[in-house]
């Protein structure tokens, strides 16, 4: 799953990059074809995290590890787009450094704040929706 997301994220970099001289029309099957795997790598953050918070309980080592990956996907993908869908990301990526906070906390015993869960993960969501409606 994480190499699908940086193989993702490794994708988008090269399509934004690569269009940078070329014509008006081709830059926008270009911008639309970066749309497309940023709202994929996007979908499967959401999806992933949504796993890897349902295992928080039975395996919060496992959980850590699977959040910090999809943050650092979402790290990289930050660097690639900039403006209002940037800042979506930006959203999405501090959602999950949440989650990696309450992961990290639960491998160390501490009991999970369910109510920090909840408002991360709808921030997760409500910033990749917005950034479906923007991309």
């Amino acid at each position: 799953m994480r190499s699908t997301t940086i193989a993702a994220t490794a994708l988008l970099a090269l399509t934004l990059v690569g269009c940078s001289d070329v014509e008006d029309a081709a830059k926008g099957a270009a911008s639309d074809a970066a749309c497309s795997v940023a709202n994929k790598t996007m979908d499967e953050a959401g999806t992933q995290a949504k796993q890897a918070v349902s295992d928080l309980g039975a395996d919060p080592a496992a959980a850590k590890r699977e959040l910090t990956a999809l943050r650092d996907g979402l790290k990289t993908l930050e660097g690639q787009v900039d403006g209002e869908t940037g800042g979506k990301v930006t959203e999405a990526r501090k959602a999950l450094d949440r989650l990696v906070t309450q992961a990290d906390a639960a491998r160390e015993g501490s009991p999970v704040d369910d109510q920090a869960v909840e408002d991360a993960q709808a921030d997760l969501d409500t910033a990749i929706e917005d950034f479906t409606e923007l991309c």
